[in-house]
């Protein structure tokens, strides 16, 4: 049987999967149909041929062509290869921007949450003061997950939260004495992981991907508590609201006081090691240099993360090593964000993305109120996503045109550069986002069950954010382009 099946597994693992065989066609199709079409007076032959390379790229980004950051390889070099850019300098001019290199530097700040054992004492240290009551027990794991979700990836924030979830969990044995309370836990955990990584400018790759997109097309930036003040009051509004209603939903089971012993694990809490220490101080200094820089010009977002990567492995210091650092960088996503930028100033600087405006101007939502008209585009790209999570092709496809929308209806377009960010994170639907597949996978929940008690969150959640956004980010001053 043994010598049966190897022989099977081998012959199974080489069969080319017919997503990845529809996809190669479909990005294949857009690139030769929009090479041989000619310009015309409302869009230039370049213009059609960077849409095309575009459609491309998210074609392969969907369908798992090829690995992402070889698709945005790819991307920029067929920008020079087929004429669309004068030079091989312009067609990368995307990997040297600041944002591939400020995402590249800010996985220092996993790498340290991994590495030390400040998320885990954080989430201890909350979880400790929730008492027996499982409900209180369910909010303190989704607000120290989101205070997590801060300063690394969600998918990570997710991974520290069920690390610490699932020993008591497991303790209980929640899969059939508390099934509701494992429910609540996971479900919470990965919901809370999403809306702490908007929190921060910086919580999230996909902040600083459209963040990136406003700078390139406008030159314009958002500064710290811009984007902070209106993520923090989202959090704050929507933990407690998802909080409310996963347990509404799936009402956790009553603990024992031997069972609610085992919440935060057994045994003493070692005392922070030295290098805990300087890597609590190393981040409250990364965090005040972010925050200086809305006054200090040379403070910039990209300075600060540099400087303080180099800072990490100074000797003395040395809070990770180098290979911890290289373990945690996610340099697919570095390049493909590096080829995003380079196909979206492509789009730009060919005219290609003044296009996409028209086109979208023309479907008639500019007769819409502008919150509405926010509102309708926000929820078709939460849709979109919930079934088709390929988070940075669905943002280079949105940003610019919506942008040009923005200006046209002379609201900043920073507006919706915080809103793609934060849609596309992902989505309280369906299990196929990263954060959801990390809860998703221990078991805790069907996707039936995710779907119920994820809609009314995923609603409310589309409101909140277009309207706290629109009306606290145009408070603080985002800024409008003049159109």
């Amino acid at each position: 049987m043994t010598e049966q099946s190897a022989p099977e597994a081998l012959e199974a693992s080489r069969k080319i999967p017919v997503k990845r065989v529809i996809g190669l066609l479909l990005g294949i199709a857009c690139l030769v149909v929009s090479f041989v079409l000619p310009g015309s007076e409302e869009l230039t032959h370049e213009g059609m041929v960077s849409i095309g390379i575009l459609l491309m790229a998210i074609c392969f980004w969907m369908c798992d062509v090829l690995p992402v950051g070889v698709t945005g390889l790819l991307g920029a070099i067929l920008l020079s290869v087929l004429g669309v850019v004068n030079n091989f300098g312009a067609a990368w001019s995307g990997f040297v921007s600041f944002t591939p290199w400020f995402i590249f530097g800010i996985f220092i700040m996993t790498a340290i949450m991994i590495k030390t054992s400040l998320g885990t004492r954080l989430v201890q240290a909350l979880v400790g003061k929730a008492g027996t009551k499982p409900k209180s027990i369910v909010l303190a794991y989704m607000i120290a997950t989101a205070i997590v979700s801060m300063f690394m990836t969600d998918t990570g924030a997710v991974a520290v939260g069920m690390a610490l979830a699932l020993p008591f969990l497991r303790g209980i044995n929640a899969k059939e004495t508390h099934p509701n309370l494992g429910r609540c836990l996971a479900l919470g955990i990965a919901f809370a992981a999403i809306l702490g990584g908007f929190i921060t400018p910086f919580g999230h790759s996909l902040n600083v991907l459209c963040a990136g997109l406003l700078t390139s097309t406008y030159g314009v930036t958002i500064d710290f508590f811009q984007w902070f003040v209106p993520g923090l009051i989202i959090a704050v509004l929507l933990v407690p609201f998802c909080w409310f209603v996963i347990c509404k939903v799936f009402p956790p089971e009553d603990l024992s006081e031997e069972e609610a012993a085992l919440v935060t694990g057994s045994g003493d809490k070692e005392p922070m090691t030295a290098t805990d220490i300087k890597a609590l101080i190393y981040m409250v200094v990364l965090v005040a240099g972010f925050i200086a820089g809305n006054w200090v010009p040379v403070l910039s977002n990209v300075n600060v993360i540099m400087v303080m990567l180099a800072v990490a492995f100074l000797p003395g210091i040395e809070i990770v090593t180098w290979k911890d650092f290289q373990d945690n960088v996610g340099w697919g996503v570095v390049l493909m964000v590096g080829g995003v930028m380079s196909m979206a100033g492509a789009c730009s600087s060919t005219g290609a993305a003044g296009f996409l405006v028209n086109l979208l101007l023309a479907t008639g939502v500019m007769n819409l109120p502008i919150l509405l008209g926010l509102i309708l585009i926000m929820a078709i790209a939460y849709v979109i996503h919930t079934f088709v999570p390929a988070a940075p092709a669905l943002c280079a496809l949105f940003v610019p045109p919506v942008m040009g929308y923005c200006v046209a209806a002379g609201v900043s377009p920073a507006i919706f550069v915080m809103l793609m960010a934060s849609v596309t994170a992902g989505s309280f639907l369906l299990p196929l986002s990263p954060p959801m597949l990390v809860s998703f996978s221990e078991g805790y929940y069907t996707s039936g069950e995710l779907t119920k008690a994820g809609w009314l969150c995923a609603i409310v959640y589309v409101l909140v954010e277009v309207l706290v956004v629109y009306f606290v980010g145009s408070a603080l001053g985002l800024p409008i382009i003049p159109a």
